[in-house]
């Protein structure tokens, strides 16, 4: 059974502790977000995106499934990326899927502040009106958290599932941080 398929919204669905340690490699992972938010790149695109040598890496995520090559092109076989830390089973799943649950985490902590230094001085009034950051605390159960984030993204289906822009839209980045603190 392959460890990636892709879900009704084309995201590339990872199950199998292969795939997660492979993604959880900081080059790796650029080169799939590369993919899939610009899309179709060659290696040389994707040595100058990520600062290295990348055909070796787009091999390995090829490999497990994330990426295809077409010649000298490559391309991520999905969208975006979605995976569980899974409540029982493998221990090595669990382990890689954590690994690459910080790995993203990390991978990503720069947007916010190139966001706010190059981005949100040049806004129109109603972008930067729009734009902003949600941050409350709040009492929940590791299952609430878990449903809180199941019905974000039921509620943002629609716009996840459009392959086209609309007039006057544009490709608005979204990041969402679940951080529970450890048990005291």
């Amino acid at each position: 059974m392959s460890e990636v398929r892709v879900n009704e919204v084309g995201d590339m669905v990872l199950t199998g502790a292969a795939a997660m340690r492979t993604l959880a490699d900081p080059v790796r992972l650029a080169i799939t977000d590369r993919l899939t938010r610009h899309g179709a790149a060659t290696t040389e695109e994707l040595t100058e995106a990520v600062g290295v040598g990348a055909a070796e890496h787009a091999e390995q995520l090829a490999a497990v499934g994330l990426v295809k090559r077409d010649g000298d092109t490559w391309e991520a076989c999905g969208r975006g990326i979605f995976f569980e830390i899974p409540e029982d089973g493998d221990v090595e799943v669990q382990q890689a899927a954590r690994a690459l649950s910080s790995a993203m985490l990390l991978s990503y902590e720069h947007l916010p502040r190139q966001w706010v230094e190059g981005t949100e001085p040049e806004l129109e009034l109603d972008w930067a009106r729009s734009a902003g950051l949600f941050n409350a605390g709040m009492w929940l159960t590791a299952e609430e958290l878990r449903k809180v984030q199941e019905d974000l993204e039921v509620l943002l289906m629609p716009y996840l599932q459009r392959k086209e822009p609309t007039p006057d839209s544009r490709r608005v980045r979204m990041l969402a941080y679940f951080l529970p603190p450890k048990s005291d």
